[in-house]
């Protein structure tokens, strides 16, 4: 009768039912005290070290039902509200239901029928099976407020293993194949909010009333109204919460879940400033040099070369080879397999031969520095063998124009040193293959200023640096 007054008030005053539903989290937590409580008092009563306990039992759990009672009828108020999952809502309130009715049932027993031994067995599974749906209605009503996976989250191992829990993996952001027919909305910004926001913001826990299930649930906002505004990035209450600190209690994503990335956010910013568009195409909006590096981060080919390629470690037998001849070698970072190479002090000349020497680690040799020595002609003829090369450093070296048309055969290259050498125009115009570009130093080259700038003009992320002005 009084759950059914309060769903009928709920017709007349949300604002009241929510505020008085709101109380539910404070009520929530005696039930649960009192009713386990009772638990154990009842059966460590058993022993006869503790049969004085029993005689508090009936007290405890009167409590219990009573404080049960408050808790499933702020809950249903609160339920009102929306912005839960329907199936996880409707588990946790009748867990909660069946828990204060049995718990009812256990007292009546208990008072009543007690000294029947019958009645004290069926006694004693009522609580039992109380207990066990009041755990399951603690379980799910956490699931609510914190997200399906709340619980076992954090499991350690082994004991992840023993009960079958999968190991957490963040969300990788899929990469984009072709930004001239990738979709703004689609391609890159729906999947940062399915990666980084969706956990709080889907049918399951629709924190704030939001959704970021579609475009449609997003630009309609949440209780606070809408959340962006387009082309105000700086009016748009989405925005303004990701720029938040980390201790404010509205930023989102909020403390201890995965937080987006500057770029993530800047890219968001870009997209609201634009219009907030659904269906339109990535490079029909205007872009910065800054946004348009990070769409290209996105794409395979704006990858960094460690994430693109793996290679198997090589074998020791092959780096102590080529150190005995005279090389210096080691990981370029503890995890990869990936080598970087250079010359020991004492050696001034590379030949063809001690090219062979490197030849087994062409596959993880990424870094190569050749600098201050001399190279032959056989040496440079090698040069396109390492097809792994993403940095050389040949700087005052012998290299000349004619050796670089064997480094344009390296499609991975991203920095080249030919600082202090004898190249020109001539040698620039043969890197034109070079689409991974990103660093070339050129001082005190024979290289004018013209041809710089021709090789620049379909180049924007490329960085040439002539020592005068540093970078051009």
């Amino acid at each position: 009768m009084i759950i059914v007054f309060f769903q009928y008030l709920a017709l007349f005053n949300s604002d009241l039912t929510l505020f008085i539903g709101r109380f539910h989290p404070l009520l929530v937590h005696l039930p649960i005290g009192f009713l386990l409580m009772a638990f154990l008092m009842e059966y460590l009563s058993i022993m006869k070290r503790f049969e004085h306990l029993g005689s508090s039992v009936p007290f405890v759990l009167i409590l219990g039902f009573l404080s049960g009672l408050f808790s499933v009828f702020t809950g249903l108020l609160l339920s009102d509200g929306g912005g839960y999952s329907l199936e996880l809502l409707n588990l946790h309130k009748w867990l909660g239901i069946v828990t204060v009715v049995l718990s009812l049932a256990a007292w009546l027993l208990r008072v009543t029928l007690y000294h029947d031994p019958l009645y004290k067995r069926i006694y004693r599974i009522v609580l039992a099976v109380m207990t066990f749906t009041l755990i399951g209605a603690g379980h799910y009503g956490g699931s609510l407020t914190h997200g399906p996976d709340y619980l076992f989250r954090y499991m350690p191992e082994p004991a992840r293993s023993w009960f079958g829990v999968q190991e957490e993996v963040p969300e990788q952001l899929a990469l984009i194949e072709d930004l001239n027919t990738a979709l703004v909305y689609q391609h890159v910004i729906e999947p940062i909010f399915v990666a980084r926001c969706q956990s709080c913001h889907d049918p399951d826990r629709t924190e704030g009333n939001l959704l970021v299930t579609s475009y449609t649930n997003l630009m309609a906002g949440g209780e606070s109204g809408t959340i962006i505004e387009p082309y105000q990035k700086d009016n748009s209450e989405l925005y303004r919460r990701l720029l938040l600190a980390d201790r404010d209690n509205e930023r989102m994503p909020p403390r201890g879940r995965t937080q987006l990335t500057a770029d993530q956010i800047k890219l968001i910013g870009w997209w609201i400033d634009q219009g907030a568009p659904d269906q339109t195409v990535v490079t029909e909006l205007e872009a910065t040099l800054e946004i348009e590096n990070i769409l290209l981060s996105m794409t395979p080919a704006g990858q960094h070369f460690f994430d693109r390629i793996s290679v198997p470690h090589a074998s020791i037998e092959r780096i102590e080879a080529a150190i005995n001849r005279g090389f210096r070698i080691s990981p370029v970072a503890e995890d990869l397999a990936f080598l970087q190479v250079g010359v020991q002090q004492s050696k001034n000349e590379i030949t063809g031969e001690d090219m062979e020497f490197l030849l087994p680690l062409a596959e993880q040799i990424t870094w190569l520095n050749l600098s201050r020595t001399t190279l032959t002609e056989d040496a440079v003829s090698r040069f396109s063998e390492f097809h792994h090369l993403t940095r050389l450093y040949l700087q005052n070296s012998t290299i000349t124009d004619g050796a670089l048309a064997e480094i344009s055969l390296l499609k991975h290259l991203e920095y080249l040193n030919i600082y202090g050498t004898d190249v020109g125009d001539a040698g620039l115009a043969y890197l034109e293959p070079l689409e991974q570009l990103r660093s070339l130093y050129l001082w005190q080259t024979h290289v004018s200023r013209q041809a710089i700038a021709d090789f620049k003009s379909t180049r924007s992320a490329l960085k040439v640096n002539t020592g005068v002005d540093r970078y051009y």
